[in-house]
């Protein structure tokens, strides 16, 4: 995306928009209020997003169910996932039907890691509480107060989204919109890969 000297305009600045700013920053405090805890597990927030897809999945699927579950481009998957593969957290293989596709599935040790950060941030409810208290200060104890927050919010980030083009399909807790294959097309899968 190259700069056109046209629409440069030379009129006294705009402020920055206050609303534009702030998703920005609350983007950010997101991140701040993770990154200590998913650094032990030596995990960024992008890596746990995408080792938590691939958990939900079963521990696999194919790296372009992943590129749209994330809705990020194909090369940034593939950085992603050549650094994972680096740490011993994923494996790629070439799909035998498809050589244009990769096989993307977590290992021991992702499963583990990915887990251990559910467990130390989501099971303790440690992130929803900041939510909670993010959305609904003065009553963040009350089920109710929060869940009008939280509807009200959510539909708000929803039309957001949706006019600036995201394209993720990643919904927390589950990926809804990734249909594991079922056990008949696993087990033939396994004993392609057995075939010398």
């Amino acid at each position: 995306m190259g700069c056109d000297a046209r629409a440069i305009s030379f009129a006294a600045p705009s402020p920055m928009n206050k609303l534009f700013f702030g998703f920005k920053r609350a983007y950010y405090g997101t991140l701040r209020l993770t990154r200590q805890a998913l650094k032990c597990l030596g995990l960024t927030a992008a890596r746990f997003d995408l080792l938590y897809i691939l958990d939900k999945a079963r521990g696999e699927m194919t790296q372009r169910a992943l590129q749209r579950a994330l809705g990020v481009a194909a090369s940034t998957v593939s950085r992603m996932l050549a650094s994972l593969e680096k740490l011993d957290l994923v494996t790629r293989e070439i799909m035998l039907g498809d050589h244009r596709c990769n096989w993307v599935e977590l290992t021991r040790e992702g499963r583990q890691r990915v887990r251990h950060a559910v467990r130390s941030l989501l099971d303790t409810g440690n992130v929803q509480l900041a939510v909670d208290s993010a959305l609904s200060p003065r009553r963040w104890y009350d089920a109710a107060s929060c869940a009008l927050a939280h509807a009200s919010c959510d539909g708000a980030l929803r039309r957001v989204r949706h006019a600036y083009g995201d394209v993720a399909t990643l919904g927390y807790p589950r990926v809804p919109d990734y249909v594991p294959p079922d056990d008949e097309t696993l087990w033939a899968r396994e004993m392609a890969r057995k075939e010398p």
